[in-house]
């Protein structure tokens, strides 16, 4: 102690302790001012396509609760594709993945979220899902939500992993490849948007709130230029990416989602992933119109 005091003390470690909280300020300043250039998801009718029950908590908590609140009119469904049975736990990550939407704001999740147990696409770390099969259960479980809701207009808005699955995990890739086979060869009510969950590489993956300005910096850098020219519109109007930064109460909520709605999963190393990866405070997501 006696050595960091003296170090203060030195007009080196003065400067750099009074220039911390100055750059901490810039940073946010910086990250906020950017993200406020990205325009919202509003009024849609969205889909977020899981592979496990807890992939909600552990990768999209901050885009859930952003899209559920009320000033923008979303309406938030998910549709996880098994029960994450791999250790014959099934039954009650069934049950613990209804309340951690919950707990993220996902209203009504009895009829909101469905999950999955199919005996050909079973949790595997090591198998990929075969995406004609994928397509055909979403097919089904667009058909449930619709009539839950009525008839009501139907989802117009899918959300799910890139092609990297954050982890490489073979079902999230494999929930990419589902989602095109379905917008390429299935009929729908209406036009559906495909938003992709940027995969960043592994040193990002845990500084926390940090990379959200890391990722606004690289997204300044690579896209302001293009966007002053063509503007922030991907088709038909929506936004070609959206980013959503959790705010500290948002961030203890996506905790929660972990420790009190998913306790089956809550092993000691997902104590460092909810407390240290930029996927629990914040996500990139990006407008994907490749269906090929």
């Amino acid at each position: 102690m006696p050595a960091i005091v003296n170090r203060l003390r030195s007009p080196r470690g003065l400067t750099i302790f009074l220039l911390l909280p100055i750059l901490m300020a810039a940073f946010c300043y910086y990250t906020l001012s950017h993200l406020s250039t990205h325009p919202p998801l509003r009024n849609r009718n969205i889909a977020l396509l899981i592979a496990h029950p807890d992939d909600e908590a552990m990768f999209f908590s901050p885009t859930i609760q952003s899209l559920v609140s009320p000033s923008l009119q979303n309406t938030v469904q998910i549709i996880c594709f098994s029960i994450g049975n791999a250790e014959g736990l099934g039954t009650i990550r069934e049950t613990e993945l209804l309340k951690s939407a919950s707990l993220l704001g996902v209203p009504n999740v009895n009829y909101s979220v469905i999950t999955h147990d199919h005996p050909h696409i079973q949790d595997s770390m090591i198998k990929s899902w075969p995406e004609d099969l994928l397509a055909s259960l979403i097919s089904d479980s667009l058909r449930d939500f619709r009539e839950d809701s009525g008839g009501e207009k139907g989802v117009d808005t899918f959300i799910t992993f890139d092609k990297g699955g954050v982890s490489a995990h073979p079902n999230h890739v494999s929930l990419l490849r589902g989602a095109k086979y379905y917008l390429r060869h299935y009929p729908k009510q209406n036009e559906v948007l495909l938003y992709t969950l940027n995969t960043v590489p592994v040193y990002r993956k845990y500084i926390s709130i940090l990379d959200a300005f890391v990722t606004t910096l690289l997204d300044s850098v690579r896209n302001g230029a293009k966007d002053e020219e063509e503007g922030v519109e991907g088709y038909n109007g929506a936004p070609k990416s959206a980013m959503f930064l959790s705010n500290w109460r948002e961030y203890r909520t996506a905790q929660k989602a972990m420790t009190e709605g998913h306790k089956s999963q809550m092993v000691w190393f997902r104590w460092g992933w909810i407390t240290l990866s930029r996927y629990m405070v914040f996500n990139d997501l990006v407008l994907d119109t490749d269906l090929s």
